[in-house]
């Protein structure tokens, strides 16, 4: 089998379409083994992640467990979603704020996340496939607010080599859940994880090159899953402003989104650039050049989902839809509501593009694993 790696991004909610293109690589691929020697997952996608690293020996398995879940995942299974929750939650931060004690640092509380972490994913199990060698490794990135650094937490086979860059770390674990809380602790809505007496928040933050781990597990191929549609280029001229002033949520939305695929965007472009470097070069020189030729497959949505979240704003918690309307996400572009919007009318769709944005993708799926 080629070593090929998975790289699972995150948003939110938005992990729903990954598990959509998932069933259709289960469809086009019809293995019975996991095809990835190395997973990737950051926020949402270590979730996924480990999904599929506790299933090595049945890919058809896994498909459908994560199918499943998304399908019937709903807000109370990810965070206290009930009115008097969300108005404690609310309550919190503002008595923390008005005696000085400053922020909590989080808006919902995501107990239940930490209980859904525990019932679906058998860390055992992983770890036993990865003693027995059947995946190498499974990388979870995270951010350690205390250092200012991005943290790979690798639980890995004795053979693979860690790695240091100025920012960004391997580290050597046997996963458990916290390290999924950590790396999927969305900023300003999920609290930050506590490991080693550090805090931890979503992988997404900081993460300037979020193919390191994979390339630097020397892998021959990767394959990418995001969860935003692939930018255009759209004339300066031709944008019409929809409302007077622009919200806050629109403002944070755009960040979130910058702040987890735009960097992946980039580690992709240059991962092909030096691909083509490599093929001009000499057959000499190619012997003793230190990269790689490394194949990428990037998969990602065909539609805006975004728009798709926006056009079920009215599925968000009561109270949480107040909050978000205090924040002007109601018409808006729908970026921030498309992370928080864990309810089946959104995952299902998102479920089903995923699906088919791969199935008609076949022929370049098929070609990337058979060459």
């Amino acid at each position: 089998m080629a070593n090929i790696a998975l790289y699972l991004a995150g948003g939110g909610a938005r992990g729903a379409y990954q598990a959509g293109v998932l069933k259709a690589l289960s469809t086009i691929l019809n293995v019975k083994k996991l095809p990835f020697t190395t997973i990737t997952g950051v926020s949402v996608g270590s979730l996924n992640a480990a999904i599929l690293a506790e299933n090595t020996d049945d890919f058809p398995k896994a498909v459908a467990k994560l199918e499943s879940l998304w399908r019937n995942i709903d807000s109370s299974q990810v965070f206290h979603a009930s009115n008097y929750s969300l108005s404690k939650s609310v309550l919190r931060n503002v008595t923390n704020f008005l005696i000085n004690k400053g922020p909590s640092g989080y808006i919902l509380d995501t107990s239940p996340l930490a209980q859904f972490i525990h019932q679906h994913i058998d860390f055992d199990l992983i770890a036993a496939n990865i003693n027995a060698h059947k995946i190498n490794n499974l990388e979870v990135i995270s951010t350690c607010y205390e250092a200012q650094q991005t943290v790979s937490f690798c639980h890995a086979i004795p053979e693979f080599k860690h790695w240091q860059h100025p920012r960004h770390i391997s580290h050597a674990v046997e996963l458990a859940p916290h390290h999924i809380l950590a790396s999927s602790a969305l900023p300003l809505f999920f609290p930050a994880a506590c490991i080693d007496n550090l805090h931890y928040g979503d992988g997404s933050i900081g993460l300037v090159s979020p193919l390191r781990g994979a390339i630097r597990a020397q892998v021959e191929k990767i394959l990418v899953i995001g969860t935003r549609k692939p930018s255009t280029f759209t004339s300066m001229a031709s944008l019409k402003a929809s409302h007077h002033t622009i919200g806050f949520a629109h403002i944070l939305g755009g960040m979130l989104n910058s702040v987890f695929l735009d960097n992946l965007d980039r580690d992709i472009e240059t991962v092909n650039r030096m691909n083509e470097i490599a093929r001009l070069l000499s057959i000499w020189k190619k012997r003793h050049a230190p990269w790689r030729p490394i194949a990428t497959l990037n998969l990602r949505p065909s539609t805006d989902v975004a728009s798709m979240a926006q056009s079920h704003y009215n599925q968000v918690p009561a109270l949480l839809r107040f909050i978000l309307n205090l924040l002007g996400a109601q018409g808006s572009s729908g970026d921030l509501l498309s992370f928080l919007l864990f309810e089946q009318n959104f995952t299902e769709p998102l479920i089903a593009l995923g699906e088919s944005d791969t199935l008609a993708a076949s022929d370049e799926v098929q070609a990337f694993f058979e060459s």
